[in-house]
């Protein structure tokens, strides 16, 4: 089915004039032999390598030329190195560049073919290796033009490559195709890899991407590996122009910034079945008329309104050396994707300190936040998120499915250590919370009227900790920096203590004019939230997870509250002044 829906996705993209040549794939061209209409040649450095699409196929072993433009050591027998072993190597892998030229000029008519092999077998290309400077690398690429025109750009170069590829890449058999069900010569192996900078492989410890292989999407090289110790796609039956286009897919689609989404490790590539405006990126740019869009749609059919009848695609992958690993595949209704988006803003979104309303949160953004919080640098720490986290919150996402149940213990067990807590943080707990297996009604801001002992003490805490701001302004650490962990595990002998301290706060500030209206306002409310807990329970002694969970959201959920009052009171004030001018 994958197969089959990338070939699709070729043909799609051929008839919309979009296509490359098969077996052709774009690689950085350095330098250039232009040959003229007298035969004579010169070597170019453009500097800046040009982006061209060349032939190309896997070289999985041996020495494996491409037709006109391929590598400074096949092409004029640059060697790596000084050693005798790189030269013999250079020398032969030269003389492979030759022959495949002059096998082009053998079955071919084209004119042209005539006057690159003269100026190949005239060995005037070694002239040119001699003006090559010292710091040239033997694996840069060059290519032939004439005139101004690439010669692998010839219809007879493009028609004779692609015979080639067959020859080299066939099985010798016939049978039919899984992919077009059609009788037809099968393929021995994958005609391309995916090239090596389109699958992310992690990132170094200082947040440097790590330096990934080629790999293939099907390999099958050792007995132990096929189905009755078959090797190759003995037990993957898939013709040559199946497996040319699917491959062909698959790289455009991962090199395509519109249709990838590229994580530490893993990369997501998606595609519809007919051309459509639907952007899955909307998960990295959440903007509000994009979320709305997405909440409304399942109401649309309720209306009226046409549902998007279209299908979307996605793959995951990730590599592993230089073999490719299938993470997911998904072949859903377009709709059911919009819905599954939609619940996932609608399970996540949730108040900010800083803005008004509910905001939702960029995936990657959730995954960074997943990391150790610097509070020196404040920033969280390069290569300290949770292993795994992106690609289970990508399935959860794209699929509708519960947050991975690693997701609390280890966000709780962060927020312990650093007491650091932000929209993102406060975000993923309560996707957590609202999904299976809990499933609570989690409110994305201040619920006033949840009684729920654990949310009404993390209140309690979030005003507590106004009151110790409001009596001592200057005070280097808070009850937050100190008893917050605590807090959020003993919340019956913390809270015991707290009160008391509170108490002594409370006073001080109603002794003075100027804070007696806060003094007043603090212990109303701090008396409004005791109401709230069970006179003959009390608050327990301890917290699960669960428990520890409600105790941070109701936390954050008072103190974005209290500010988006003092915001609006600000506001309300400076009007009122205004008005009065």
């Amino acid at each position: 089915m994958l197969i089959r829906k990338l070939v699709e996705q070729a043909d799609q993209r051929s008839g919309a004039g979009e296509g490359v040549p098969r077996y052709y794939r774009s690689r950085p061209v350095r330098w250039v032999i232009r040959i003229d209409a007298n035969g004579d040649g010169s070597l170019i450095d453009l500097v800046d390598p040009v982006q061209q699409p060349s032939p190309y196929l896997t070289r999985t072993s041996g020495i494996a030329a491409m037709l006109l433009v391929d590598t400074l050591e096949y092409v004029l027998g640059i060697a790596k190195d000084d050693s005798d072993k790189a030269r013999n190597g250079a020398d032969r892998r030269n003389d492979a560049f030759l022959a495949l030229l002059k096998s082009w000029r053998d079955n071919t008519e084209d004119p042209a073919a005539q006057t690159v092999c003269r100026f190949f077998e005239q060995e005037r290309h070694l002239d040119l290796a001699n003006g090559l400077p010292d710091d040239a690398a033997s694996s840069e690429l060059v290519g032939v033009m004439l005139g101004e025109s690439w010669g692998h750009m010839l219809p007879s170069a493009v028609a004779f490559w692609a015979q080639v590829a067959r020859e080299r890449k066939s099985s010798g058999g016939e049978g039919i195709c899984l992919a077009c069900g059609e009788v037809g010569p099968l393929l021995k192996t994958v005609p391309e890899m995916v090239k090596s900078s389109l699958i992310p492989v992690g990132v170094e410890s200082n947040g440097r991407p790590k330096r990934g292989r080629d790999a293939a999407l099907i390999s099958v090289n050792t007995s132990a590996q096929g189905r009755g110790g078959t090797l190759q796609l003995a037990n993957t039956p898939i013709c040559e122009a199946c497996g040319a286009k699917a491959m062909g897919a698959l790289n455009h689609l991962l090199a395509d910034e519109h249709h990838r989404r590229r994580g530490e490790d893993n990369v997501l590539t998606w595609w519809l079945r007919e051309p459509g405006d639907f952007d899955l990126m909307v998960i990295e740019r959440p903007e509000p008329a994009d979320v709305k869009a997405l909440l409304d749609e399942p109401y649309r059919g309720r209306t009226g309104t046409s549902v998007d009848t279209n299908a979307f695609y996605a793959l995951t992958l990730s590599a592993n050396q230089s073999r490719i690993v299938v993470r997911d595949w998904i072949d859903v209704p377009v709709h059911d994707i919009k819905n599954h988006l939609a619940a996932w803003f609608r399970d996540h979104r949730s108040t900010d300190r800083w803005a008004d309303g509910y905001h939702c949160v960029p995936l990657r953004t959730m995954v960074r936040a997943s990391g150790r919080w610097d509070r020196s640098k404040k920033q969280y720490v390069a290569g300290s998120t949770i292993h795994g986290l992106e690609r289970d919150l990508l399935r959860a996402a794209l699929r509708g499915t519960p947050a991975p149940p690693h997701l609390i213990p280890r966000m709780l067990h962060r927020i312990r250590n650093d007491h650091h807590l932000d929209l993102p943080r406060v975000a993923m707990l309560r996707l957590a919370l609202t999904r299976p297996p809990y499933e609570e009604h989690v409110m994305p801001g201040l619920d006033e009227k949840n009684e729920n002992p654990a949310y009404v003490w993390g209140r309690m805490f979030a005003v507590l900790e106004a009151v110790q701001r409001r009596a001592l302004p200057d005070l280097n650490a808070t009850i937050r920096d100190r008893y917050f962990g605590l807090a959020m595990t003993q919340p019956e002998a913390t809270m015991r203590m707290l009160r008391t301290n509170a108490n002594g706060h409370i006073k001080k500030l109603i002794g003075k004019n100027e804070s007696r209206g806060a003094g007043y306002a603090l212990d109303a409310r701090l008396a409004a939230l005791s109401q709230l807990i069970d006179a003959d329970k009390g608050l327990p002694g301890h917290l699960d997870a669960r428990g520890q969970t409600r105790f941070i959201l109701g936390y954050d959920h008072q103190r974005a509250a209290d500010m988006a009052a003092a915001r609006a009171a600000k506001e309300a004030k400076n009007n009122g002044d205004h008005t009065a001018d």
